[in-house]
């Protein structure tokens, strides 16, 4: 049984990632897996990316990330969040120079957008406009 108050180690969720990766993306491995802890805010919210003072805290949720590189400009998403509204897939394209992502449905790849828009890296990715 889960002790829902006591997370995964990491190298579980980890685990859990790639088989879910393997079974969504075609069997192979991913080449890149990484997890970061959540964080709230003790004082400063809405500051830290403003310059400002903040008093963050590391909290047990964990965010975890698999994947691997393609060359066809398109990035493929997928939650395992069982909450979160189908579709439990999206792709979206490289954001292309003057062509950025838009929030829009399902909620719960917005985020995952915002990230990948504002990823100071982008640039190496980036598609010239046609």
């Amino acid at each position: 049984m889960v002790d829902a108050r006591r997370p995964l180690p990491v190298g579980s969720l980890l685990a859990a990632a790639r088989e879910v990766y393997k079974r969504v993306y075609g069997g192979e491995d991913p080449k890149i897996a990484v997890s970061a802890p959540g964080r709230v805010n003790l004082i400063g919210e809405h500051t830290d990316y403003n310059q400002g003072f903040v008093l963050p805290m590391a909290i047990q949720m964990r965010t975890v990330v698999v994947g691997s590189p393609r060359e066809d400009g398109i990035i493929s998403i997928t939650t395992t969040a069982e909450e979160a509204e189908e579709p439990k897939t999206v792709q979206l394209s490289v954001p292309r120079e003057g062509v950025s992502l838009k929030p829009g449905e399902p909620c719960w790849a917005n985020y995952v957008k915002g990230v990948i828009q504002h990823y100071k890296g982008i640039e190496t990715f980036l598609v010239p406009s046609p």
